[in-house]
């Protein structure tokens, strides 16, 4: 384990730490849409929203479930290569071949299988990474480890889809998959050679009675851990929150602000980008300030932040108001993904970091589903209720803003220490 007393990492090892942000990113941003989307129209083209729904859904279950069970597992290996790398190595090897896999598919029942199993691949990589942070940074610089994670999820969203999109869209399905996969693999050499921990832990690791049943690895303390009980509410309510925004943003531009569907499609991408640069530009400063200040003051702004933007949202209809609202739900959420992951690095049990990461991405995984969930119980059943097309989107959008109001009330009750920070600035 990261022997505490060392002031700082280099910048290398910070980046090294948090590299496999941008490989899983682009992974998840080359199957969709653009692989996955190509494969259904392929395969199943009279049923494609609904295979595609139900086949990624799966995959989020899968995904939920696997990881904290990985983590816990991770947290107790002792091996050569330490406790994450033979989980690294495993994962990348089987992430690869899923890849394959589906771009190849014959049938969409392989590309289901092919879904599940790199949901189990991936998240066998980032159940034991995510514990890199609190393994090996020390507590004053997470913040800016958090925020260069959030930048390269934020670069992978853009590299991932500009790609895939291009070369599927060229007819090379391989193409896309093989850079997916290269980059896979390099973010695992780089990582080997910098971040690489052969140490045995300091803090005492609970006994194997912890993974005697599968629920055991799902346990979590509350009463002893209350802090992280309040990051896992606001959590899952900010990115609850997210998610429902953007899911059904496309459609509501086609029903609402009357677009025409080409003119949505690329009004979506135009506003993602937008929204990419301001992510881009926050989630750095934000997790330098976020050692500084503390987190707990950064996340309560984010979601204040948001809730602003989404009312924005709720009231105006014209492309340029609604770019603005995206850009200001966009500096939100570039603030909360450094702030956030920082805050949870100092809560989570030091000799459990991994199985806690694990049970943390449940909060990001659960909002999602949960976003999904309403938006599809809401809109359409509220439209034709009340005769309207804009009652059920109006609607989940408002309950979208106070679900940002709800989770910055989460995150007040948790108790924070500011860090302590050596001087210096950012890391050299």
């Amino acid at each position: 384990m990261h022997d505490r007393t060392v002031s700082r990492l280099p910048w290398y090892r910070l980046a090294a730490v948090t590299l496999f942000s941008l490989a899983l990113g682009v992974v998840s941003n080359t199957l969709e849409p653009a692989v996955l989307g190509h494969k259904v129209l392929e395969l199943v083209p009279e049923q494609k929203n609904t295979a595609l729904g139900f086949t990624t859904f799966a995959g989020l279950v899968v995904a939920v479930l696997w990881q904290p069970i990985v983590g816990a597992w991770s947290d107790r290996t002792r091996s050569r290569w330490g406790r994450r790398a033979p989980y690294f190595i495993a994962g990348t090897a089987l992430v690869a071949a899923c890849l394959y896999a589906i771009a190849l598919a014959p049938t969409f029942a392989v590309v289901v299988a092919g879904v599940l199993f790199i949901q189990l691949a991936s998240n066998t990589v980032q159940g034991p990474w995510q514990a890199l942070i609190p393994d090996q940074v020390p507590p004053g610089q997470r913040g800016a480890a958090s925020g260069l994670k959030a930048a390269f999820d934020i670069l992978a969203f853009v590299l991932g889809r500009q790609v895939s999109g291009r070369l599927v869209a060229a007819g090379s399905v391989m193409g896309a998959v093989s850079f997916a996969a290269g980059l896979f693999a390099l973010a695992l050499l780089l990582t080997l050679a910098a971040a690489r921990d052969r140490r045995t832990p300091e803090v005492p690791i609970p006994a194997a009675p912890g993974l005697r049943t599968l629920s055991a690895s799902f346990a979590v303390d509350w009463k002893a851990h209350p802090a992280f009980a309040w990051w896992f509410a606001n959590r899952l309510l900010f990115w609850g929150g997210f998610i429902a925004l953007n899911t059904f943003l496309l459609f509501y531009l086609i029903d609402v602000v009357r677009m025409a569907e080409a003119e949505a499609q690329q009004f979506v991408g135009n506003m993602s980008t937008v929204i990419g640069l301001v992510l881009l530009m926050v989630t750095l400063p934000s997790g330098w300030l976020a050692d500084r200040v503390g987190r707990k003051p950064l996340v309560a702004t984010s979601g204040l932040i948001a809730a602003a933007g989404t009312g924005m949202v709720l009231i105006v209809r014209t492309p340029g108001l609604i770019t603005a609202a995206g850009a200001l739900i966009g500096l939100g959420v570039g603030v909360f993904l450094s702030a956030n992951w920082a805050l949870v690095t100092d809560l989570v049990p030091a000799g459990e970091a991994a199985r806690y990461l694990g049970i943390a991405n449940i909060a990001t995984a659960g909002g999602s589903g949960l976003a999904r969930l309403m938006g599809g119980m809401l809109i359409d059943p509220l439209n034709r209720l009340l005769g309207s097309p804009s009652a059920g989107y109006l609607a989940l959008y408002a309950l979208t803003m106070a679900a940002f109001l709800l989770g910055t009330l989460a995150i007040t009750r948790v108790p924070e220490a500011r860090p302590e920070v050596t001087a210096g600035g950012l890391p050299t």
